[in-house]
């Protein structure tokens, strides 16, 4: 077992590699032109590498160290800090963003009109209106980003730098309060690691300016709420993580006890509250582009689906929407026995909503863009999966998509990213002796071990 010096020494080598590469390598990833995303591919493999071997080195160890968590936690952010000038490569989403800002302090309700429509002609300008895609389209982002959307413009308007600094701020809060659920399980500090030096992170987060960042640390403080018992206060801020991205709603399921009411009754008041906010002016088109966004045009990276049905030759609507419906159907009875005879101790809250998380992003059978993956980075901060930390660093394989354009994205690119997910979640849950259904039993006294995965 290495010492405290020498794993100090490996984790700080390690930290100046990889900062060699989100300085110079992205430089040189800005500079590929049309072929940039593929150079993006090849740069990230490159640092996920970095990044296992720092992971193993701290984990291996398993020992607290304020020293090495100074290097964890000042390069995790340093990481992020250098990208914050680049040129805005990963994700134009960012634009749309800043646009729904502008529309709101124009008084206008964002879910009205798209940016191409002419009533929103005077607001236009050359640097925001002309990269926001789909601008045909309104605005699919729920009300609680759009409340984001508004003050942020408010703050600093039409700013990307800002924007990726309050997301950076935002990852600070996340790192805070993994910090605080790490110590309460008795875990050591340096495993934060796991979160903070994760390439998806600080890509997705500080280059690509995701929103669902900000989302973060209201499922974390959810969790914490709901393992000390405080059911309203867990359901408030679940309200708010819901209200930012939907898809958090899932562990209303995990979390909910039969006969227990105020966690859902609390979250289901803030989104509701968010929506009626913007129902004036808006009428039924406060739902913006969501409709449409599970329609086959916005088939993206497909997981599972895509291997029940194109990959074995049952192309067309018909297949696409049955299966959909039954993959959706399976998450629904997953979902539902998870909230049937758990327990109530902090290990299995936390196993609870890991297999929420992991049900969701599962059996999901619509878009699988990589920061879709971002938010099982902070629960498997808390409990080890080989599974999930693979596909945190796979999933990035879904740009050569974008890069292979109108080729699109390879079958072996695609089976890379999933199978080998698919196969390590079958050995995880082998492994543990238990059933999808009832992963949250799982005991917390492992969740560090890599030699014992947890699902």
């Amino acid at each position: 077992m290495p010492g405290s010096a020498t794993v100090r020494a490996s984790i700080a080598g390690i930290g100046l590699l990889s900062l060699l590469g989100y300085a110079l390598g992205f430089r040189w990833v800005t500079g590929q032109g049309s072929e940039g995303l593929a150079a993006y591919v090849v740069l990230f493999v490159g640092l996920f590498v970095l990044y296992l071997a720092a992971v193993w080195l701290v984990l291996r160890r398993r020992a607290p160290d304020r020293v090495l968590l100074g290097i964890i936690l000042g390069g995790g952010l340093v990481f992020r800090l250098v990208l914050v000038a680049t040129p805005v490569v990963l994700s134009s989403d960012i634009h749309r963003y800043l646009w729904d800002g502008r529309v709101q302090w124009a008084g206008i309700n964002p879910y009205r009109y798209p940016p191409a429509a002419e009533e929103l002609a005077a607001l236009r300008d050359a640097q925001v209106h002309p990269q926001i895609n789909r601008p045909t389209k309104r605005t699919v982002y729920p009300p609680g980003m759009e409340a984001l959307y508004r003050v942020v413009f408010g703050l600093v308007p039409d700013s990307i730098v800002a924007w990726r600094l309050f997301i950076i701020a935002g990852e600070v809060a996340t790192t805070a309060l993994l910090l605080v659920l790490l110590g309460r399980s008795g875990a050591p500090s340096v495993t934060v690691i796991v979160y903070a030096w994760a390439p998806l992170a600080v890509f997705e987060g500080a280059q690509a300016g995701h929103v669902d960042f900000a989302m973060l640390p209201f499922v974390l403080l959810a969790l914490f709420c709901r393992q000390e018992g405080r059911m309203t206060l867990s359901g408030l801020s679940l309200g708010v993580a819901v209200a930012m991205k939907l898809y958090p709603a899932v562990l209303l399921f995990a979390w909910r006890r039969r006969g227990e009411w105020r966690l859902p009754l609390a979250c289901g008041a803030v989104v509701a509250a968010g929506y009626l906010a913007y129902l004036p002016g808006a009428g039924i088109t406060v739902l913006g582009f969501l409709p449409e966004y599970f329609g086959s045009a916005e088939d993206f990276n497909i997981g599972l689906r895509f291997f029940l049905t194109d990959a074995v030759g049952l192309g067309g609507e018909v297949a696409r929407g049955t299966v959909m419906l039954l993959l959706c159907l399976a998450l629904l009875a997953v979902l539902t026995r998870l909230s049937r005879g758990a327990r109530e101790d902090p290990a299995s809250v936390l196993g609870a909503g890991v297999a929420a998380v992991t049900a969701y992003l599962v059996l999901i059978p619509t878009a699988m863009h990589a920061w879709y993956a971002v938010w099982i980075l902070p629960f498997i901060t808390l409990r080890l999966s080989p599974a999930w930390l693979w596909f945190t660093g796979a999933v990035a394989l879904s740009y050569l998509k974008y890069a292979w354009q109108p080729a699109g994205m390879p079958l072996w690119a695609r089976a890379l990213e999933y199978v080998p997910l698919y196969a390590l979640l079958i050995w995880e849950w082998a492994r543990a002796g238990l059933s999808p259904a009832t992963v949250e039993r799982t005991e917390a006294t492992a969740h560090l071990s890599p030699s014992s995965p947890q699902p």
